[in-house]
């Protein structure tokens, strides 16, 4: 299994991994015979990458790149797509799916005209569509929910992202979907009142390690039925970095008052805390004061948007750091003067 697993993280996931930080992670799963030990495999491979990436110990995990990628990158654009580009789209779909699994011709002008916004289009510098991706907004992931757009559903579903052949194998793809996360990151900033909490979408066991690497984390073998083989369900949370038009921002300063050992585990559970507020749709981020050459010691600050005081304040209670009484804390409203903040 430690060959499976070292080969498995280089050629699908593209990371140098040291086995041994990551070796517990799998233990359990092949002591055992399951019929999912594949996908259990899969998952499991998702959840030790991002503990190694979480870990204090240094070149652990890291990010490779294929080889003469950068120096066959292609000077792309990005625009919206528009009615009459939907039998281009339709072209380069059907030659990167299956049959059973390309959307047909009504699908794509559907998803034009009613989710115009995330329908996105690359093009070389001929002004030509070298390939898309297509969304649609939904309040649940599943198979009813991806045939139809909700404009006000807090979901973002991918259904396809697909590059012509020719240009494969040259980073475009990665290229498409960090432009277009950071397209969706910048709606939620501009339209406050609606915005998409995750992006979701389905990929094949040989896709899971490009998504991985852009920033998704791999859930489970999916439920929904496309076509003839397995897929996954992936999800990528999109962080919200300013206050909805009801709110304005907070800030908590603290220190320590027990021993660190003591403090530690609900260390821990404060940044699980704040990783699951961001998660769901939270702004808040969380850190800790440094002295003139880095070191700590000069207490924690969480930034965080509320509706209102008190409403700040019952989130700060349940801070585990607060409820265990770990620190000594103040709350402040904070109102900017001169400029202003903005999350990541």
């Amino acid at each position: 299994w430690k060959v499976l697993l070292l080969v498995y993280v280089t050629k699908v996931s593209s990371f140098q991994v040291d086995s041994g930080l990551v070796r517990n992670h799998f233990k359990s799963i092949f002591r055992r015979s399951s019929q999912s030990l594949l996908s259990e495999f899969v998952l499991g491979l998702d959840s030790g990458v991002k503990s190694c990436r979480n870990t204090k110990l240094h070149s652990v995990v890291t990010p490779i790149s294929s080889k003469g990628e950068e120096d066959s990158m292609e000077e792309i654009t990005f625009r919206l797509a528009r009615p009459d580009d939907i039998p281009e789209c339709l072209a380069i779909e059907t030659a990167s799916y299956p049959s059973d699994e390309a959307a047909t011709q009504s699908s794509l002008e559907y998803r034009q005209s009613h989710a115009t916004p995330y329908f996105q289009c690359t093009m070389n510098s001929e002004n030509e569509i070298i390939g898309f991706i297509c969304s649609t907004r939904c309040s649940s992931f599943d198979h009813d929910t991806m045939a139809t757009h909700d404009s006000e559903g807090n979901f973002l579903a991918i259904h396809s992202v697909v590059v012509k052949q020719e240009y494969r194998r040259k980073g475009i793809a990665s290229q498409m979907m960090k432009h277009y996360i950071k397209s969706i990151s910048e709606d939620n900033r501009m339209n406050p009142t609606l915005p998409i909490s995750k992006t979701v979408l389905l990929a094949k066991s040989k896709l899971l390690g490009f998504y991985v690497n852009l920033g998704f984390s791999v859930l489970k073998v999916s439920d929904i039925v496309h076509g003839q083989e397995q897929w996954y369900d992936l999800e990528m949370s999109i962080v919200r970095n300013l206050p909805l038009s009801d709110e304005r921002w907070f800030v908590k300063t603290e220190q320590f008052k027990k021993p660190f050992p003591q403090v530690k585990p609900y260390l821990d559970d404060h940044r699980s805390w704040v990783s699951k507020l961001r998660a769901e749709g939270y702004c808040i981020t969380s850190g800790y004061r440094v002295d003139s050459e880095g070191k700590p010691g000069g207490g924690g600050m969480m930034f965080f948007t509320a509706k209102s005081y008190d409403d700040a304040l019952a989130l700060v209670k349940n801070d585990p750091l607060v409820a265990n009484e770990c620190v000594d804390w103040r709350l402040n409203g904070w109102i900017a003067e001169v400029g202003d903040v903005q999350l990541q």
